[in-house]
């Protein structure tokens, strides 16, 4: 099938869906009544007494209430990234559809409009911001695309094997790691600086500006600024999914083997926090002191970053009309939003996407 290709552009759009082997890039501009819709949900801040965890050893109280969900990708959603120069929220992945969410003035029970920003070809599995509205994604087949506003986009292949991430080197490239183990670099002209041959199986993700990148080879690899390999740590087994830096020197990773790991000093602890893989990782940015992590039992939970200390678990048991009924994928803790009242001291939005096709906000609160 042959289909009308077109520039990114600032109105709303809808994909015409073409073969997912196609190498194109293909957007069908339309009307604004294309536009993804979204479900706002009850507005509920009070903490629930029957769901405090009050456990030997529990750090601070929480409160999680369901705030809103983002509905209209056809297939799971593999990544979410918060865009805070935009207040929007960017969300990608099987159906192949980057959409942008705009959250500036989000109110419970009005309705919000999500925007397709570019239809690609194939499931996108990860996704980063870049400087001047450059949105960068990888998919399934080896792809990467550099997304510009007002520009077509640009298409490269790295392999046969899928991208499972794209991060911002701690010297200005661009990180990209791939199924075949390699660690390719690139510029922001969109070329290939160098390429590295790190495992012998996935690179599955990356804090680029730390150097840390962890691995289905069952450890995480800390590099310098040129690539050079620094140190090498024994980590999840048989593969590490997911990365988070703490405020200090440490960080966590978590995997297949349903533990966090908590790096520390040179040493490691481990903590049992799921019953299966854990794939998102992801630190609240504003103060450091909650972790988040989702998995695949369908799990989101929030962790004292300070501590180890589980504080509140998210699921259907907890939310029955609201809870992820399949495998949590992707985590994002979301910026300050206009019509959200964060005079309280620790209320803050959490945003998670999973199988289930549906991106849901939480109200984290103290």
């Amino acid at each position: 099938m042959v289909f009308l290709a077109a520039n990114l552009c600032t109105e709303p759009v809808s994909a015409v869906l073409g073969s997912a082997a196609s190498p194109h890039i293909w957007l069908y501009i339309c009307d604004k009544s294309s536009r993804v819709s979204v479900m706002c949900q009850r507005n509920n801040w009070a903490p629930d007494s029957q769901d405090q965890l009050k456990s030997k050893g529990m750090g601070t109280k929480i409160a999680v209430n369901e705030y809103t969900k983002l509905e209209g990708h056809k297939q799971g959603v593999y990544a979410l990234s918060w865009l805070e120069s935009e207040r929007c929220l960017l969300s990608a992945g099987g159906d192949g559809a980057v959409v942008k969410w705009d959250l500036a003035g989000i109110q419970p029970q009005v309705p919000v409009t999500g925007k397709l920003h570019a239809q690609l070809p194939e499931p996108v599995f990860c996704m980063m911001q870049g400087g001047d509205g450059v949105i960068w994604a990888g998919t399934q087949g080896g792809l990467v695309f550099k997304l510009e506003v007002g520009a077509s986009p640009r298409m490269m292949k790295l392999g046969t094997s899928s991208v499972f991430f794209i991060s911002r080197w701690m010297d200005g490239r661009i990180a990209v790691g791939l199924g075949s183990g390699e660690l390719v670099f690139l510029d922001d002209a969109f070329e290939v600086v160098s390429r590295l041959k790190l495992g012998e199986r996935s690179l599955r993700c990356c804090i680029g500006s730390e150097g840390l990148i962890g691995g289905s080879d069952g450890v995480v690899w800390r590099l310098d600024a040129l690539g050079e390999v620094l140190s090498v740590r024994t980590a999840n087994q048989p593969s590490v999914f997911c990365l988070a830096k703490m405020d200090d020197d440490s960080f966590v990773s978590g995997g297949r083997d349903a533990q966090l790991w908590w790096h520390r000093d040179g040493a490691e602890e481990t903590v049992k926090a799921h019953l299966y893989t854990i794939h998102a990782l992801m630190l609240e940015p504003s103060e450091g002191r909650w972790l988040a992590s989702g998995g695949m039992d369908k799990s989101i939970k929030i962790w004292d970053a300070q501590n180890t200390t589980l504080l509140k678990v998210v699921d259907r048991s907890k939310f029955p009309n609201f809870g992820h009924t399949h495998s949590v994928n992707a985590l994002a803790w979301l910026g300050e939003v206009d019509g959200l009242d964060v005079s309280r001291v620790g209320r803050r939005l959490l945003a998670s996407a999973g199988d289930d096709k549906i991106i849901r906000v939480w109200a984290v609160s103290v």
